[in-house]
């Protein structure tokens, strides 16, 4: 006699097979999981639910409560078969599970594709939660795969029926449609497939359109950001209240809607600034955006190994979409008042909380461009050019290249570069600093560095890059121009043993001047003294006596009579910037040593030329007003001990005894102990022996200055010993 079913599973079917339903979605949903979990053949129930008209039109909402469901579903019937009585020939938990899931799977036969995709997502999820916390893995054989295939099929039919272009309304007609308000299908789905497809086998998502997937995946991010447009409006948004900090909230005039409809998007649905930012930063496209950016970056080195060609067009369409994205907001951001704002406090209480969403949202755009452009830079990285994939009658008139891919993403970073600040820059050495950031630019360097002239090109431009302050009412020492001449200044550092000396003389030291003695903005500061030393590093090595990369790669380096030209202003701007507030010690002695050695490759006379400014400048100095600056620049000194030639080093040690002399105190063990490192540390192997003499007669000398310092005994002998 066949069992009556529950009153409960009668009145889930009667609402199943009705267009809507007076219980709520969470209702239905544990009903549909209690009851798929209690069946041990739910191919019955699960058609029913798959051929419901209660979940269309679609909605996240919708969608969201089957992928619910069906997962719940496993869970609750691996908790079913626990709960069992068993006896001595009851199968196990797993082959029981597994042929559930199976039969569970059966019911997707003739579904609708949204629906299947979720559901079969569902199961997948459930599946993957039983192995994590149950160690129960029925998905181990082909049941698993069974599900991943109907996932897979589902896709892919999704992608044909709402992926084309719609050339007409009559189409539309016979497509279902989304709840009011709603994504269209195809955003829809992109939202779960960023969630389901890591779960899948990589060698089945290959079977994918993987090109088309990813141009529609990078259409759902860009829609997301309404293509770099959503700060259009903060330029008319700002104004200065009473007390004279700086107001968002200024109404702006009513928004038009784009004729003749208008999209699903919440930059169409607002006319304020506040309001604009906040539907989105709620969206379910924007909190999606990091699953979307992912799973993006995922496929790309799986498209790349099926279809290299499609790839490489893909990457390159990938790529100019992030670049307008970032210009667009570069652009918008110059035009507010909010980019020369240098201090939170300067904002208005009530406008906190938007400049709070659209930096949200900026950095957002951030991570995504760097999650994206790592994926393509190693993709690229490893592949060949996209030349030898063509066929032998196939030609592409502006195929796209390692180097102009590495350039896409410096611009886009070089366009977000006011973001990258709040990071601390590209350069930025803190503990806590954006570790994948600097991989992204470093690695961008990187594969632009194997095309010379490409490089060269790429610095010659990037003052034209550079917001011009003229039209935008910018200046010089605003936060925008700051982020981008320290970004430029980034790249220069790396690229200079690449560029031409024309290139050197006439762009790089022209860029790295205006910021050599303005330390009012670190990270200018500093990258413009990295620029200059690279430049150095780069002349010492292109001596004839050397091997250097640049030789090896068959490039051009700066001749040493520009070299020789900037030794002078280099060393009298160095002695300059060792005042309190500029460089720090560490640095100074770095940046000195490595001109001395530059100035030395060149000429021994440049080199006693650097030696004789620094001893000039010493003695220049007051022993009590310039007391700190005068032991910085002495062990400034002695870093100079392991860059000087041998011909130079008497007078240099010769200066290091009188600083030991006039030392005391603490200055005094600091420079004993940084003359004992330098010479056993770094003077050449040559130099050491005469280094070790001189060190070996200073021993009397300092310890009677030891026995006036350090009458109580402290430290005395661990200086001693090292004499």
């Amino acid at each position: 006699m066949t069992a009556i079913p529950p009153r409960e599973y009668t009145i889930l079917l009667t609402h199943l097979h009705k267009p809507s339903s007076s219980l709520p979605l969470s209702t239905h949903q544990s009903l549909i999981s209690h009851f798929l979990a209690q069946t041990p053949t739910p191919t019955p129930l699960t058609a029913t639910v798959i051929s419901s008209p209660l979940f269309r039109p679609f909605s996240h909402l919708k969608l969201f409560t089957l992928l619910t469901a069906f997962r719940h579903a496993v869970h609750l019937r691996l908790k079913a078969l626990e709960n069992e009585e068993r006896g001595l020939f009851t199968r196990g938990i797993q082959p029981r599970i597994t042929e559930w899931t199976r039969s569970l799977a059966k019911g997707f036969n003739g579904g609708q594709a949204v629906i299947r995709f979720v559901c079969a997502g569902g199961i997948l999820l459930g599946l993957k939660d039983l192995k994590e916390k149950w160690a129960v893995d029925p998905g181990a054989g082909s049941v698993r795969s069974k599900t991943e295939d109907e996932l897979i099929i589902a896709l892919t039919e999704i992608m044909e029926l709402y992926g084309a272009p719609k050339d007409s309304a009559w189409e539309k007609e016979f497509q279902p449609e989304t709840e009011h308000g709603e994504l269209d299908v195809l955003a829809l789905t992109l939202l779960f497939v960023a969630q389901l497809l890591p779960l899948v086998f990589s060698e089945r998502i290959k079977v994918l359109p993987l090109s088309a997937l990813s141009i529609h995946l990078m259409t759902t991010i860009e829609t997301s950001f309404a293509s770099g447009s959503f700060l259009a409006s903060l330029p008319a948004s700002c104004s200065t209240t009473s007390s004279g900090r700086l107001s968002l909230t200024t109404p702006v005039g009513p928004k038009q809607p784009s004729f003749p409809y208008d999209g699903p998007s919440p930059w169409n649905q607002c006319s304020s600034l506040p309001g604009e930012l906040k539907a989105v930063v709620s969206s379910s496209l924007f909190t999606a955006i990091p699953s979307l950016a992912s799973i993006t970056a995922r496929i790309l080195p799986l498209l790349n190994e099926s279809s290299p060609l499609e790839a490489w067009s893909t990457m390159e369409a990938i790529a100019m979409c992030l670049e307008k994205i970032a210009s667009n907001v570069e652009n918008d951001w110059a035009k507010s008042a909010l980019a020369r704002i240098q201090n939170d406090d300067d904002i208005a209480l009530e406008s906190r909380d938007v400049a709070a969403n659209i930096w949200t949202i900026l950095k957002t755009l951030l991570f995504t461009t760097i999650m994206l452009s790592q994926s393509i830079l190693s993709t690229i990285t490893f592949s060949p050019p996209v030349t030898v994939f063509l066929e032998p009658k196939q030609f592409l008139a502006h195929p796209p290249t390692h180097s102009t891919l590495a350039l896409s993403t410096l611009h886009v970073l070089s366009r977000l570069s006011f973001v990258i600040a709040k990071f601390g820059g590209v350069t930025s050495t803190r503990s806590d600093g954006f570790a994948e950031l600097k991989r992204v630019f470093y690695s961008a360097l990187d594969v632009l560095s194997a095309d010379v002239e490409a490089s060269d090109t790429f610095v010659r431009s990037l003052n034209a890059h550079v917001p011009t302050t003229s039209n935008k009412g910018l200046t010089p020492k605003d936060s925008l121009i700051r982020a981008r001449q320290a970004f430029n200044l980034a790249c220069v550092e790396q690229l200079v043993p690449l560029l031409t000396a024309d290139t050197i003389e006439h762009v790089v030291f022209p860029l790295c001047l205006p910021h050599l003695n303005d330390s009012s903005h670190r990270e200018t500061y500093e990258s413009s003294h990295s620029a200059i030393l690279a430049l150095f590093a780069a002349h010492a090595l292109g001596q004839p006596d050397s091997t250097t990369v640049a030789e090896l790669r068959g490039t051009r380096v700066p001749q040493s009579t520009f070299v020789e030209k900037i030794v002078p202003f280099y060393v009298r701007c160095l002695l300059e910037n060792s005042a309190d507030g500029k460089l720090t010690t560490p640095q100074l002695r770095l940046a000195f040593g490595a001109l001395i050695s530059s100035a030395s490759a060149s000429t021994p006379t440049l080199g006693q030329f650097c030696l004789s400014s620094l001893i000039s400048t010493l003695s220049g100095l007051s022993t009590t007003e310039d007391a700190k600056r005068r032991h910085r620049l002495h062990l400034v000194l002695v870093s100079t001990l392991s860059t000087l030639p041998s011909v130079l080093l008497p007078d240099a040690l010769s200066a290091v005894a009188d600083a030991i002399r006039d030392s005391k105190g603490e200055d005094l063990h600091e420079m004993a102990d940084e003359v004992f490192k330098e010479i056993m540390e770094n003077v050449g192997d040559r130099e050491k022996e005469y280094c070790l003499r001189w060190w070996e007669e200073q021993r009397e000398a300092l310890g009677g200055n030891l026995e006036v310092e350090c009458a109580k005994g402290k430290g005395k002998d661990a200086l001693v010993s090292r004499l």
